[in-house]
């Protein structure tokens, strides 16, 4: 009984955190294309850590994707303990984890990430890039929630 239900933690939480991850880049994406192209997440993160535009992308999209997995088991996790893991309990679980989660990032970045940023284009970060990040992680945890809802926990 243990045995299977760590295996269907660890299937849903992992699906979770993929779906989860690729919703935020959806959202983000979205309002990316309305705001003009401005703030381009993976490029941004990738770059940080490269210190250059070269393979900052792929490194983005790595250490993006890592860090959504990994959230996905901590928002599973969390949902588990809590005993919210049907509907719509978790969808709101996620929904207002994400949105905590996106308050906190957001506010990291205008205020903080966005001044030591090693590229001259992602040193500022207006407050739509803000509302980008917020809605991404919003979008990310009702996702979450919505696979655990939906899965066999």
């Amino acid at each position: 009984m243990t045995t299977r239900f760590l295996v269907e933690y660890l299937c849903t939480a992992l699906a979770a955190g993929v779906i989860g991850g690729l919703a935020m880049e959806v959202a983000m994406g979205l309002i990316r294309k309305a705001s003009g192209g401005q703030g381009d997440m993976i490029l941004a993160l990738g770059s940080l850590i490269t210190k250059t535009r070269e393979n900052a992308r792929r490194v983005g999209v790595i250490v993006h994707a890592t860090v959504a997995i990994g959230f996905g088991f901590v928002y599973t996790l969390l949902m588990v303990t809590l005993a919210y893991t049907g509907m719509p309990q978790a969808l709101m679980v996620g929904l207002g984890v994400g949105a905590f989660h996106g308050i906190v990032v957001s506010l990291m970045l205008v205020w903080v990430v966005a001044d030591q940023h090693p590229l001259e284009e992602f040193k500022e970060a207006d407050l739509l890039i803000g509302l980008s990040h917020f809605a991404g992680h919003v979008a990310y945890g009702a996702v979450v929630g919505l696979v655990v809802g939906f899965a066999p926990l």
